[in-house]
Formats: C-alpha cells, sequence, structure tokens
C-alpha cells in the first residue's frame, strides 16, 4: 500500500502561550527567511508551505513549527485522481491579486525632444589631435585605412647545400607491367 502523503499548510495559528514576535523570530532563523517570505507566513490566510511530503517529512516540519511557537496543519493529499489547481480544503484560500489605484493627476510628460532630467555636465578631454588628417575626396574605403600586412621574414637557409644524385638506372617514358 501507498505512503500517505500531506500538504503542510500554515494558517497563522499560534500554540497555547506563545509570543507572535517570537514565533515569527524563530521561524525566520529556523527557515533563514528574509521580512518578505516571513510576511507571506503571516498575511492572516492559509499559506501552503510545501506540497505533497511523507509522513517522516510531514512530522519533521510539524515538530521544527512545534518548537517555534506555531501550529501547522497537515493536509492529506487524494492521490484517487488528477490534483486539482487549488486545494479542495475550504479554509484555504489563494490570495487573489488586488487591483490598485493610482492617481495619475500629478505626472506630466516631458515636451517631444526634451530630456527627463538634465544631463550631466561633461568635462571635455584635452586631446591632441594634430597629427590625424582625412582622406580628400570620395574614392577612399575603410581598406585604404586598414595598415599594411606584416611582411613574413624569410628564413635563412645559407647553411643548406645541394648535393648531386647517385647514379641510378635510367627510367624508361613507358612503365612496365606484369
Amino acid at each position: 500500500m501507498a505512503e500517505r502523503r500531506y500538504d503542510l499548510c500554515y494558517r497563522g495559528l499560534l500554540r497555547p502561550g506563545a509570543d507572535a514576535d517570537d514565533t515569527r523570530r524563530r521561524l525566520g532563523s529556523t527557515f533563514k527567511l528574509k521580512e518578505a517570505g516571513l510576511d507571506r507566513l503571516f498575511t492572516g490566510r492559509p499559506v501552503i508551505v510545501k506540497r505533497d511530503v511523507d509522513a517522516a517529512t510531514a512530522a519533521h516540519f510539524e515538530r521544527l513549527f512545534a518548537q517555534a511557537g506555531a501550529e501547522l496543519t497537515l493536509v492529506p493529499v487524494d492521490k484517487g485522481g488528477p490534483r486539482p489547481m487549488r486545494d479542495p480544503t475550504p479554509s484555504v484560500e489563494v490570495e487573489q491579486p488586488r487591483s490598485v489605484d493610482i492617481d495619475f493627476s500629478r505626472l506630466s510628460l516631458a515636451p517631444p525632444g526634451g530630456a527627463l532630467e538634465e544631463p550631466p555636465s561633461r568635462v571635455p578631454l584635452n586631446l591632441d589631435l594634430s597629427h590625424l588628417s582625412l582622406v580628400e575626396g570620395n574614392d577612399w574605403t575603410l581598406e585604404d585605412c586598414e595598415p599594411p600586412p606584416t611582411p613574413i621574414p624569410l628564413p635563412d637557409l645559407s647553411y643548406l647545400t645541394l648535393a648531386p644524385l647517385p647514379d641510378t638506372e635510367p627510367r624508361s617514358s613507358t612503365a612496365r607491367f606484369l
């Protein structure tokens, strides 16, 4: 038989006698959570901490939350069919995006061609360009600007000499076949 699987859900409940700030600090240090992660845990809505874990992992996380002063809820996972996108448990809610009203009345656009900010002032560089010149006329290309190829030095072969070939039978111009 297959082992039971669980979703770990934290609903923001504290153990009896636990301090909320102390619990928040302990959960943050235990799971190395930053403020944003802690804020997601303590929104007041149920949060799935981990999905589809075995019983040993579920017990381990339940013990860690209990040591921090929080009550973790184990939700059994039904493996009978395809898993729905939302958890069927009615107490677990998915946070819906909120619409935000923004007042645009104070905003304005820069004039066409204008800058939103003044560009930073730049000090021009004092470069000596007197040795540079332009090629006159329109009959030049960028290939004219390429440097000449670097000549390849020829190796010194002065120590080499030619020796006469030893006498051999003269070869005929026709090949002999067996």
